[in-house]
């Protein structure tokens, strides 16, 4: 019986590590391309550039372990099956779940190991990736900004200083944005300034004093005018390169324990919503690779196809796996939806889809299997007595 386990955690092991690979570079080729455009336009040293880059590693593998596990389970079966293996093994006096027994052996494993990557290693990733771009955008606030030349390595805005005092301060600072890409540009006006970093929140903020803004609204046909005693701009870096790390919030940041703790002590409702959709996403995202095993395992067994046929149809129940799972948790969001069927639907489909096809396996239905005709019976012939 180990020799069969044995047999099958080496045909699927190398289809599993190979789309880990090749679906990690995917994800994140994508990603080294924004960063590029850091080094090329803002021109961030390559040392720190990397850095933000390897802090995204944790958080795309997050993703392709479990789509990994699905394209890998249906090569091996998928290839098993083709080949006639399974029959043989029928054959032999093995009932089908001894076939699928390591693979399910094998998602608890990585269930587990998710489990605690989810806990520590993707919060520290998250932190770190935050932490390095805090630096990265102080380092630029400091080094960009200079007397009489225009300023346009942050997100949104463009700034213009007249002088910079002995202290660090601006005088007669001029900063021009657009609320949207095609909205009218603001001009803003303030007679001092001054970069503020915040390491509690690993914010940095342009501060202004004294001024004003401009902007016209052509709806309207309005010339508007607001003035200031103190305004803050929060700088950036570039809204894409916040965002695709999907690190927005610092609950993002915190253990399930540190999670587990804000439940009990969050007052603000939306805010202890994102910790219930957190907390929920840490658990369901490790076990999505035992219903995994559960769903393709009996589903590779199924349609017995193999190569180029299971890719296809691997790729496929990614996508839709996925699409499940970010409406559920768009929609848990938003509070429509509790944060627990928001976030476990798609597993829990996985679950009652593998229950059926594996008990269509049981009973040696297959896909594609079509009954031989019989032989055609003979009409009894009357002789005449």
């Amino acid at each position: 019986m180990k020799t069969v386990h044995r047999y099958i955690l080496r045909e699927m092991m190398p289809a599993f590590l190979l789309g880990v690979g090749i679906l990690t570079s995917i994800l994140m080729t994508n990603k080294a391309f924004l960063l590029l455009e850091l080094v090329l336009s803002k021109k961030v040293p390559v040392l720190d550039t990397l850095s933000l880059y390897l802090d995204l590693l944790p958080f795309v593998l997050s993703m392709t372990i479990p789509m990994a596990m699905m394209v890998a389970v249906l090569l091996a079966f998928g290839r098993l099956g083709s080949d006639m293996e399974v029959t043989a093994f029928k054959s032999g006096g093995l009932h089908p779940f001894r076939l699928i027994a390591p693979v399910l052996a094998f998602g608890a494993l990585l269930t587990a190991f998710l489990l605690y990557f989810n806990d520590r290693i993707l919060p520290a990733a998250n932190f770190a990736f935050r932490t390095h771009h805090f630096e990265i955008v102080r380092k630029q606030a400091n080094v960009a900004i200079r007397e009489r030349t225009f300023v346009d390595k942050f997100e949104g805005y463009k700034f213009l200083i007249d002088r910079r005092e002995r202290d660090g301060s601006f005088s007669d600072v001029m900063a021009f944005n657009r609320f949207s890409p095609s909205g009218p540009l603001q001009t803003t006006l303030a007679k001092t300034g001054s970069l503020d970093s915040d390491p509690g929140t690993l914010r940095v903020f342009f501060r202004l004093g004294k001024g004003v803004m401009t902007w016209d609204n052509k709806t309207y046909n309005t010339y508007n005018r607001l003035y200031f005693e103190r305004y803050a701009i929060n700088l950036k870096l570039g809204k894409r390169l916040s965002e695709m790390a999907g690190v927005k919030k610092n609950f993002e940041d915190m253990t399930l324990a540190e999670l587990s703790a804000g439940l009990g002590t969050e007052t603000d409702p939306k805010r202890l919503r994102s910790f219930q959709n957190e907390y929920q996403k840490r658990f369901s995202m490790a076990f999505a690779c035992l219903f995994i095993a559960w769903f393709c395992s009996p589903l590779g067994l199924w349609i017995r196809s193999k190569g180029f046929m299971s890719f296809v149809l691997g790729v496929v129940m990614i996508f839709v796996y996925y699409l499940i799972f970010t409406l559920g948790q768009a929609l848990s969001e938003r509070g429509l939806v509790d944060p627990i069927p928001g976030l476990w639907t798609a597993n829990v489909i996985l679950f009652l889809a593998g229950s059926l096809l594996y008990y269509l396996v049981v009973e040696e239905n297959s896909a594609f299997k079509s009954k031989a005709p019989g032989p055609t019976p003979l009409r009894p012939t009357r002789y005449p007595r």
